[in-house]
């Protein structure tokens, strides 16, 4: 009975550290495109690699006061995709992160 116990713990654990969390470094987090930027350059970085550094510049907007959108950007009558971001304005929370193809 131990052992069964054991187990279904141990398998509790496993489950609940596998779950893809994004941590966001605080002193990212003011209300401001630099901080936008970095916040999704960060991440960024994490899962595509330096790569997205081929995108640049990285333009930022203010999407309904409350969003910070931000993505890369291609040269001219180049084929491909961005890296884009979405980050909650108030609390620097990352809402979405992809790239295009």
């Amino acid at each position: 009975m131990k052992t069964y116990k054991f187990t279904i713990l141990l398998i509790l654990i496993s489950i609940s550290s596998c779950k893809n969390k994004i941590e966001l470094d605080k002193k990212y987090c003011s209300n401001n495109e630099n901080s936008a930027t970095k916040i999704a350059e960060k991440e960024w970085l994490k899962i595509y690699g330096k790569e997205i550094y081929k995108q640049t510049p990285f333009i930022v907007k203010l999407k309904n006061d409350t969003i910070w959108v931000v993505e890369g950007t291609l040269p001219e009558n180049s084929d491909g995709g961005v890296p884009y971001a979405e980050i909650n304005a108030k609390t620097c929370e990352i809402l979405k992160i992809t790239h295009g193809k």
